[in-house]
C-alpha cells in the first residue's frame, strides 16, 4: 500500500510540519485518543491528524509510506484503502480529499493539528 500526496496538498502540508511531527490518517471510529466521535455504522469518515512525536499513537499500528514520509493509520482501517491511495487538494473549494483509484473515500479530508 502506498500514499501519493498531490503537489497542490503538498505545498499546504509541508509548510505545516516539522521535525518532530506524526502523521495520522484517523478512521473516526470512536477509539483512541484523537478520534472522538464514534460514528454510525454506514458512515466512513477520516481525519489527517498531525501529533508531536512524544504523544501517544499506541492504536496507530499500519505505517503507511508516503511521498510526504510515513503516515500511521488504525491497522483495521485498511479494509476501506486500496492499494493507491491519494490525498489531493482543491483549491477551488479548499478541500482536502482522500482517494483509491478513483473512489473516494473521504471528500472533505479534515487537518486536526494537535500539536499545540
Amino acid at each position: 500500500m502506498k500514499l501519493t500526496i498531490s503537489e497542490s496538498a503538498l505545498s499546504i502540508l509541508e509548510p505545516k510540519l516539522s521535525d518532530h511531527t506524526n502523521i495520522l490518517l484517523s478512521y473516526d471510529d470512536g477509539v483512541g485518543p484523537y478520534s472522538h466521535h464514534g460514528l454510525v455504522a454506514l458512515q466512513i469518515a477520516f481525519k489527517l491528524i498531525l501529533i508531536t512525536d512524544q504523544m501517544p499513537m499506541q492504536d496507530y499500528d499500519l505505517k503507511i509510506d508516503s511521498n510526504l514520509g510515513p503516515i500511521y493509520a488504525k491497522g483495521y482501517s485498511s479494509e476501506f484503502f486500496g492499494s493507491n491511495l491519494k490525498i489531493d487538494f482543491n483549491p477551488h473549494y479548499h478541500l482536502f480529499s482522500l482517494v483509491d483509484d478513483g473512489e473516494v473515500i473521504e471528500d472533505n479530508l479534515e487537518i486536526q493539528d494537535l500539536r499545540k
